[in-house]
């Protein structure tokens, strides 16, 4: 029996047709009443159905509204407790389900990323349970809505050595051709993120197309022999499941550049879409090939102290075997950018600065088109210096336009400048490249919800959460969304979660305590959480951006703007100093959950003040989304004029270093 029952009125055949592709591209076993048999009772026919379904699927509109049988089966679901409903036109429901919460899909024409339908798949997903990500759909379904130009998922090779130690090498191997179409055409390239999550069965082009919304499907094998190695390639066109062009290429590895770029061109010709290798093709020694493959899918794997380390090594092997090797290059200025910013160093300052910006020089002078090696550079400068830190992801921006990980760190960039609505456009523009990559699918249902869309976002992490239910980071983010939005039922029903599979991080731990103190912010709690901040602040003369607005919520105001006025924010204009926040972002501040109630405050432009903010935006004329927003309260650029000019902002902040 299907999973899914869908029930509507007849003028929107079409719509629900659409509603059911989409949702049999994701796995699930979809009914209507398009499938009834000429032999038997259809009154007899939709009962068994609708008995049978795990989830009712009722598509309101004002047809639908008036007709007995939609309204009929509506009832069942409510009864049986498996209804889901969305409305195409927003015509009034009738009672009860008018008191029931509905999906609005007015207007929608088949995104399979629109907050409203992701709303919809996630009470699908409770109701019958995820569908696998690798489970072929019941029947050929085809993308609700083709994008515009041709869209390519490059998925990992098969591994054909075997040598189930060698999927790294197939896995990196995809990947570098992935890159060098992503970086040497106009071609639009699904994020590896995303496309390699497909294996098995689960690589039918039309699998792969309904999921991703692909146009077009790169697939292939690779064996190795030695120094050898075979690569068999084929483009499939996804909607008539059409091969435009396939070869095999057999060469010594030390070639395997060369052989990329090969593919890569072979490729973009049977698209019909201009192309030219981003840099000459050239022999690497393959070892060194090896440890930057080694080094990949350590890094794929997540990263903390000790990877960054041993990722670091195997890189620094890697180019020094391969001095020319651009991407490895890149990739180790971004580590030692990270390890500069989150990690321990004996060494003094001055030479690990000079060590990331000398790699990333290198990185540069082999490929210009390296966004990641110019995003690496804008760690350096201190945080206060925005306009530098800007012109840097601009850069990274105009060479890397279609990289998702170049748009997620501008995305977050961004917001540290309380372009909140700019930064959501980046955030939406990588996850539409790479919608199962957790980091990038995560930050994007952030943004969502800093934007101020709070039911949007938590359908959205709820999909995120059906699909990766053991991601900490992405259990962290849920708690603090619901925190923030005061949904109380849902942090109960997340901490159960949390504690069923047994998730714990001192990150996840602190987020769960702050659940808590906000949840019951008793004379008790509020003092012991603002004696912590006092605390921090005495020992290191910083204070913590992340919380600020928690605290404020607490009902402790005039205590969160004392605490601004006796910190020097020293680390945000001096490099050497580590920032409170360790990796979190300034830019939480201007999140409209965590933060309105904090930025309507006239007092809120003293703390963007202290930040050098104030400077930025006047010097730059962009001011950030919330002086439109908080205007009916208090003029907030005139305030930020005041404390600009009156050096209220820099010189106040650098007063303790």
């Amino acid at each position: 029996m299907s999973d899914v029952f869908i029930s509507y009125a007849r003028s929107t055949e079409a719509e629900a047709g659409r509603i059911g592709e989409a949702l049999r591209a994701l796995g699930y076993g979809v009914w209507r009443d398009d499938e009834l048999p000429a032999h038997r009772d259809y009154s007899e026919v939709i009962e068994e159905r609708l008995r049978a379904a795990k989830a009712v699927v009722v598509v309101w509109s004002a047809e639908a509204v008036k007709s007995q049988w939609v309204r009929a089966e509506a009832d069942f679901a409510r009864e049986a407790g498996k209804l889901v409903q969305l409305t195409l036109d927003g015509a009034a429901l009738p009672m009860p389900f008018n008191r029931i919460q509905s999906a609005d899909l007015n207007g929608w024409s088949g995104d399979l990323d629109a907050p409203s339908w992701l709303k919809v798949v996630t009470s699908v997903n409770d109701l019958c349970g995820a569908a696998p990500a690798d489970a072929a759909p019941p029947r050929a379904s085809r993308p609700t809505a083709a994008p515009a130009g041709p869209l390519l998922a490059v998925l990992a090779f098969d591994n054909l050595s075997g040598d189930a130690e060698m999927a790294y090498f197939s896995d990196g191997v995809s990947d570098e051709i992935l890159q060098t179409v992503a970086s040497g055409s106009e071609l639009r390239v699904i994020g590896r993120g995303s496309s390699f999550q497909f294996r098995g069965a689960a690589k039918a082009a039309g699998h792969v197309a309904a999921v991703l919304n692909a146009t077009h499907v790169l697939d292939g094998s690779v064996r190795r022999s030695g120094s050898r190695v075979r690569i068999s390639a084929s483009l499939v066109e996804c909607a008539h499941e059409t091969t435009l062009w396939s070869d095999r290429f057999d060469r010594e590895l030390s070639d395997v550049f060369a052989l990329q770029d090969e593919i890569a061109a072979a490729v973009a010709a049977a698209l019909k879409v201009a192309f030219a290798p981003a840099v000459e093709a050239e022999t690497v020694n393959p070892a060194a090939y090896n440890l930057y493959l080694k080094a990949l899918d350590i890094r794929n794997r997540g990263l903390e102290s000790d990877s960054r380390l041993a990722v670091s090594k195997l890189l620094a092997e890697a180019t020094n075997l391969a001095p020319r090797f651009a991407r490895a290059w890149a990739f180790l200025a971004t580590i030692q950018a990270e390890r500069l910013r989150f990690d321990e160093d004996d060494r003094p300052y001055r030479i690990a600065r000079a060590e990331v910006e000398t790699t990333a020089g290198i990185a540069l002078s082999l490929d210009p088109g390296l966004g990641t090696a110019y995003q690496a550079l804008s760690r350096l400068p201190p945080a206060a210096a925005f306009a530098d830190r800007e012109a840097l992801h601009q850069t990274a921006l105009s060479v890397a336009p279609n990289d998702p990980t170049v748009l997620t760190n501008a995305s977050l960039f961004f917001t540290e400048l309380g372009r909140v609505h700019e930064a959501l456009g980046y955030a939406r523009r990588a996850y539409s490249l790479d919608p199962m990559y957790p980091w990038v699918a995560n930050w994007y249902a952030n943004m969502v919800a800093y934007a101020g869309h709070p039911e949007d976002a938590s359908a959205l992490f709820e999909q995120l959460r059906a699909r990766w239910p053991d991601n900490i980071l992405i259990a962290w983010n849920c708690i603090a969304s619901g925190m923030a939005h005061g949904d109380w039922a849902w942090v109960d029903v997340l901490l159960a979660a949390v504690e069923a599979r047994g998730l714990d991080s001192p990150t996840l731990r602190l987020v769960i305590d702050w659940s808590r103190a906000v949840r019951d912010p008793s004379p008790e709690v509020q003092a012991r959480v603002l004696n912590q901040y006092r605390e921090t602040l005495e020992s290191t003369g910083g204070l913590s951006l992340s919380n600020l607005g928690l605290l404020y919520k607490l009902g402790l105001s005039d205590e969160v703007f004392e605490l601004v006025d006796q910190s020097t924010f020293a680390y945000a204009f001096d490099p050497q100093l580590r920032s409170p926040d360790a990796r979190g972002s300034n830019g939480v501040i201007f999140s409209n959950p965590r933060n309105a109630a904090l930025m309507r405050d006239p007092r809120f432009p003293r703390l963007c003040a202290k930040l050098g903010l104030c400077d930025y935006w006047v010097e730059s004329g962009r001011w950030p989304d919330c002086a439109e927003v908080v205007a009916p309260v208090y003029d907030f650029k005139a305030e930020c004029r005041r404390l600009a000019t009156s050096g209220g902002g820099r010189l106040q902040a650098s007063g303790g270093r």
